[in-house]
């Protein structure tokens, strides 16, 4: 899991002010107990610290009737949310934390493991085109219209018509594909999903050059036009999604274990740490819960297992956190991935891939 969305909670000084919220507002009931939940969250962190600016900023987003969600993590500091993301589902507790480091882990663990995508409702003039990286983007393809139905004209002419059909068809899957091979390219997707018309679908995947016929996956879903069973075109790429996701996870901790026997992966609080202040981490693996603390220092590169050490580096006023808050702003730093996995348990429940050795 890539961590650069994070930067701009690290561009700013703490202390944070973190929130993960049941939001749901589906009924009467559900709202009034999300106003309920919210006062004595509210309180809590006022107990801890929190300025009225902060409160009043996390309060407009977790009430905020046009967002409701399954749940929310917010993070703030100095009177503004700095982030906010919708969780997949409701936390199954109220969690609220005042301290100098945003408390991003739970956050991490709730995610899914993100795959760059693109994913293609179409039809025969054209297709909505949906391109997932680091952000979400939405093109529409519009193609000919005209002739874009087959007709039963009698004589002579039905067969022109119907040719003429067929390659107005053709000629707007290629438009199609042709933005399809852009919007994948632009994102370096893993995965394209082709749903919607059948015929139109299997124009689109014959005028897809062979990279990307390799990375295509065919949805039985997916018609653009409103009403239609949106849901159903989103569970078949969430399925598709979450089996790369698997793959990918595996195939990490896969290396791990080949790096760790030849000496190109560590484990352990203190070598993560250190590795980690010399960008030498590629990949971080985190098998849960991760417990224990570590101190840091202004910059993201300042970690270590003892406040001495960080002294011993010039930290004049090293504080300490829980170790996943810590870990997780060094990796979005160094421009590590971190890898959640319960198969592998390394000394210390960390480990790491080196992306080279000392």
């Amino acid at each position: 899991m890539k961590l650069a969305y994070l930067r701009p909670l690290y561009e700013r000084s703490g202390p944070f002010a973190s929130v993960y919220l049941a939001t749901e507002r589906h009924t009467a009931d559900a709202a009034k107990a999300l106003g309920l939940r919210w006062r004595h969250a509210r309180i809590e962190l006022g107990r801890l610290g929190a300025d009225d600016a902060t409160l009043d900023a996390i309060e407009e987003v977790v009430t905020d009737r046009d967002n409701a969600a399954p749940g929310r993590a917010v993070f703030a500091t100095d009177g503004r949310v700095i982030h906010s993301e919708v969780l997949p589902a409701p936390p199954p507790q109220v969690v609220v934390r005042m301290s100098e480091l945003p408390d991003v882990m739970p956050l991490l663990e709730s995610r899914e493991e993100p795959v760059p995508h693109v994913c293609v409702k179409a039809d025969r003039q054209g297709a909505e085109i949906i391109s997932v990286g680091d952000s979400r983007h939405v093109t529409t393809v519009e193609g000919l219209d005209w002739p874009i139905r087959k007709v039963r004209a009698g004589g002579w002419s039905e067969s022109h018509y119907q040719r003429n059909a067929e390659e107005t068809w053709e000629a707007n899957a290629r438009e199609v594909a042709s933005r399809v091979a852009k919007e994948a390219d632009a994102v370096d997707a893993e995965v394209i999903v082709v749903g919607g018309d059948l015929r139109a679908r299997d124009l689109v995947l014959e005028s897809l050059g062979e990279p990307y016929v390799r990375k295509a996956v065919v949805a039985e879903h997916g018609n653009r036009n409103a009403g239609s069973n949106g849901h159903a075109f989103e569970e078949e790429v969430h399925t598709a999604l979450r089996g790369l996701g698997e793959e990918h996870r595996d195939g990490v901790v896969a290396r791990f274990r080949e790096a760790y026997g030849r000496g190109d992966a560590i484990a352990g609080l203190a070598d993560v740490a250190e590795a980690l202040r010399g960008g030498q981490v590629d990949t971080l693996l985190v098998t849960r819960p991760l417990r224990g603390e570590l101190w840091f220092g202004p910059q993201p590169y300042e970690l270590a297992t003892s406040k001495k050490k960080l002294r011993e580096l010039g930290v004049e006023e090293p504080h300490c956190e829980a170790a996943g808050s810590v870990l997780a702003r060094a990796a979005t730093a160094t421009d590590a991935e971190i890898v959640f996995t319960d198969e592998v348990q390394p000394p210390g429940r960390v480990g790491a891939v080196l992306r080279y050795t000392a």
